[in-house]
């Protein structure tokens, strides 16, 4: 009633963390007989003769040309010219405002946690070992990445690096303004305090705003010219479909049919 090869592609459209569960075990045990259950439903549907139910039939309808629109126009998109170098060029060139880089800041985060609602005795004594760990970092001698494995974030693991960061992606306006303030690589902040606990970050490197060069950007050139050339492609499929069919449509066109055979529709 439902082959290996229905199983399989079923599960292949689940959520990954779902796919894991239903994979094997009684979990795969689980999965199957839910496929048997809704085909089961099915086929009792069909002998009470739903499928032919005519909402049902134009529901179907409906769904398949939806679908096989879909098919044509992805067929149409694949067997279109890609944009040539000149036109991806002329877009960035036209839209370079888009590509511009602002300034970003490499950071380091060094964090004592304080679990929520702990007592205030709890975050003097995060911000006393916070201390301890900024004056090792200002002292020297020891890499920033030896220093981070001593806190507790998450980033200990890879030298206390959060990545390159912009305004307003520091996670709070305190630790935005004092990682700003920061010049030359290897200076540290104050200790702050932050909802997740004492916070040290410390600049790793600081990259000017820039705009970089078509080079760089190409394969997100072309990734924001797709939607235009999508659009390009389903106007001349209408505009070629068009012309064959010799569609006219009547007086009060807004109310005419879009399928051929009707009596709104004229084809010649």
């Amino acid at each position: 009633m439902v082959t290996q090869e229905e199983v399989l592609r079923e599960s292949q459209r689940l959520p990954p963390g779902l796919r894991v569960r239903f994979e094997q075990g009684t979990g795969r045990e689980e999965f199957i007989r839910s496929m048997v259950d809704k085909r089961l439903l099915a086929l009792e549907a069909e002998r009470l003769g739903l499928t032919q139910d005519p909402e049902i039939r134009r529901q179907v309808r409906e769904l398949e040309e939806r679908l096989t629109i879909q098919a044509l126009l992805a067929r149409e998109e694949k067997a279109a010219a890609a944009p040539t170098d000149q036109e991806a060029r002329a877009y960035y060139q036209g839209n370079v405002e888009r590509f511009a880089q602002p300034e970003r800041l490499r950071i380091a985060r060094i964090l004592v946690s304080v679990p929520p609602g702990s007592p205030r005795s709890a975050w003097g004594q995060a911000l006393q070992r916070a201390e301890g760990l900024r004056r090792r970092i200002v002292a020297g001698g020891e890499s920033i990445a030896k220093v981070a494995e001593a806190g507790d974030g998450p980033e200990r693991t890879r030298g206390g690096e959060l990545g390159l960061l912009a305004r307003g992606e520091f996670g709070g306006a305190a630790l935005e303004k004092a990682a700003l303030a920061l010049k030359k690589p290897g200076e540290a902040t104050a200790v702050i305090e932050d909802p997740a606990g004492a916070v040290i970050l410390v600049l790793l490197e600081r990259q000017a705003a820039r705009v970089p060069p078509f080079e760089e950007v190409r394969e997100v050139v072309l990734g924001q010219m797709a939607p235009m050339l999508q659009r390009r492609v389903f106007e001349q499929v209408l505009a070629r479909l068009r012309k064959e069919a010799s569609v006219e449509l009547p007086s009060g066109g807004a109310r005419a049919a879009a399928s051929a055979g009707t009596d709104t529709v004229a084809q010649h």
